[in-house]
């Protein structure tokens, strides 16, 4: 079993690496307006930095879950990926200037209250 703080920075990574995805995924979506769909769009998608970024983040994101998933349980990991829904909701109204309506604020707030009672139910098991 690796060492605590090794743990809680594999944790954090998870929710971190899923934000830095969407926000690669944004970046990519905005660059390929007027593209048609097709395969000159996968290629543009491809050579455009922030479509190299969402690739890399993908395949660190898959690094990252399969080590945490050797180490823990997946009913205790799973969790963790829906803090990026939260942080998704933040940084669409931080970076992109998009509006945030207070439904959205409540439901992020609901699965933060959720993985956190997630996370003291294991706790307590062990």
């Amino acid at each position: 079993m690796r060492a605590r703080w090794a743990r809680r920075l594999l944790f954090l990574a998870l929710p971190l690496l899923g934000l830095a995805y969407q926000i690669s995924a944004k970046k990519t979506a905005e660059a390929m307006t007027g593209v048609s769909f097709g395969l000159g769009w996968l290629l543009k998608a491809l050579v455009l930095p922030w479509g190299q970024a969402l690739i890399a983040m993908e395949i660190l994101a898959f690094a990252v879950w399969m080590v945490v998933l050797s180490e823990i349980k997946l009913s205790e990991a799973f969790p963790l990926s829906a803090l990026s829904y939260a942080l998704v909701v933040v940084a669409s109204w931080t970076v992109f200037h998009e509006p945030a309506s207070l439904l959205q604020a409540l439901g992020g707030a609901a699965i933060l209250l959720g993985v956190w009672l997630m996370g003291r139910s294991s706790e307590a098991k062990q």
